[in-house]
């Protein structure tokens, strides 16, 4: 995938979290503070007027900082620090290779700055397994990204807000899960 392409997957979140935007709001508002939604799409409608496009690089590095500004809650320095730091080893041609490199850099960030592990219930569980997978050569679809969200709603939350609710925590999806399958969709693109 070249710049331009990845512009155009990473601008169209915008209409994405806008169309999904009461669906987190739902998920958080169980389990959360109820504002997942509505972050997640003020983050990504600021994009438009903050990507810088000249090279993959800075593609991602003006993603990271414009979430980490406008996004609130936990999701925007995750999210945004994890663009960042996925933008020091991202090519200007997203191969398979690459990919895998940049779904581990994401996963190992989310890790870093959440200090999450699997099956704690947070967003973690969807980039961990995805990265899993394309280590493993695997196709990772949309349907397979949403079922790795849909696994969240069996776990009981020890992490982040939803942690607070704790067995009740149980039979909901959590919505930073909900949100990383748009996003890891956008990125992996059609593989």
């Amino acid at each position: 995938m070249n710049v331009e392409k990845m512009k155009t997957q990473l601008l169209s979140l915008a209409d994405t979290f806008k169309d999904k935007e009461s669906e987190l709001t739902d998920l958080d508002r169980s389990i959360g503070d109820g504002d997942h939604g509505v972050n997640m799409e003020r983050g990504f409608s600021h994009l438009k007027d903050n990507i810088d496009d000249k090279d993959m690089a800075s593609l991602f590095k003006s993603t990271g900082m414009t979430l980490m500004s406008n996004i609130g809650g936990a999701s925007g320095p995750l999210y945004g620090f994890s663009f960042v730091k996925m933008s020091s080893v991202v090519k200007d041609e997203i191969d398979k290779d690459n990919l895998k490199v940049l779904l581990k850099t994401f996963a190992d960030a989310i890790a870093q700055r959440g200090k999450v592990e699997l099956n704690e219930k947070t967003m973690y569980d969807v980039v961990e397994r995805a990265s899993e997978a394309l280590q493993h050569d695997e196709k990772v679809t949309l349907d397979k990204l949403q079922g790795y969200a849909d696994d969240t709603k069996d776990m009981t939350a020890t992490k982040g807000r939803a942690a607070y609710f704790k067995e009740d925590s149980k039979g909901y999806i959590d919505p930073g899960a909900q949100s990383m399958v748009y996003i890891l969709n956008a990125l992996i693109g059609d593989e």
